[in-house]
C-alpha cells in the first residue's frame, strides 16, 4: 500500500487488447468551429451503441464502431479546414475571399433557400445534421454557385456581343 491507497498490479497475457481512438485523438480541431467536444461525445455515443449491439464484446464492437463512425470522419475534417479556416494562417487575400464566399452563400441561402444551403459554418451548428450531410449540402451549393456564375458570365458575354453587333 502507498499511503491509504492500495497498489494494483495488472498482468495481461495472450493477445493484445483491442484499442480505438476517440475524440481529439482521431479528429483534433481548433476551437473556433466548436466541434471538438461535440464530435468526441458523438464518438462515445456511437461506441456505446456498438458495444450494446455486440453484447459488450470489445473485439466485435470496435470494427462496428469504425464502420458506423467512419462515414462522418472525412467530412468532419474537411469541414474543419473549410468552414472557418482562420486557424490555418491564411494570408489576407485568402481571408477576404473566404469572407466574400461566406456572405455570398449566406445571401443566396436567404434569397433562394430551396436551392442554396447556408454556409457550412452555420450548418455545422445544427445538431440534427450529420457531418456527411453538412458536407454534401455545402458541396451541392458550391456546384450551384459555379453553375449560377457561369450562367451569369455567359449571359453578360452574350449581352455584350449583342450590343456591339455580333448578333
Amino acid at each position: 500500500m502507498v499511503g491509504n491507497s492500495p497498489t494494483v498490479n495488472i498482468r495481461i497475457t495472450g493477445d493484445p487488447l483491442p484499442t480505438s481512438k476517440l475524440g481529439d485523438a482521431v479528429h483534433c480541431f481548433p476551437p473556433d468551429i466548436g466541434q471538438g467536444v461535440n464530435s468526441a461525445l458523438e464518438d462515445v455515443c456511437i461506441l456505446n451503441q456498438a458495444l450494446s449491439q455486440t453484447n459488450d464484446i470489445i473485439s466485435n464492437a470496435l470494427p462496428l464502431f469504425e464502420s458506423l463512425r467512419s462515414p462522418d470522419i472525412k467530412p468532419l475534417i474537411l469541414l474543419a479546414q473549410t468552414a472557418f479556416p482562420w486557424q490555418y494562417n491564411q494570408d489576407i487575400p485568402r481571408k477576404r475571399l473566404w469572407t466574400i464566399n461566406f456572405f455570398i452563400r449566406l445571401l443566396l441561402s436567404r434569397i433562394l433557400p430551396f436551392i442554396f444551403s447556408p454556409p457550412a459554418f452555420i450548418l455545422i451548428q445544427n445538431h440534427q445534421l450529420s457531418y456527411g450531410e453538412i458536407w454534401a449540402m455545402a458541396q451541392r451549393t458550391t456546384i450551384y454557385i459555379y453553375v449560377f456564375g457561369l450562367m451569369l458570365m455567359s449571359g453578360s458575354l452574350a449581352w455584350f456581343l449583342y450590343d456591339i453587333g455580333w448578333f
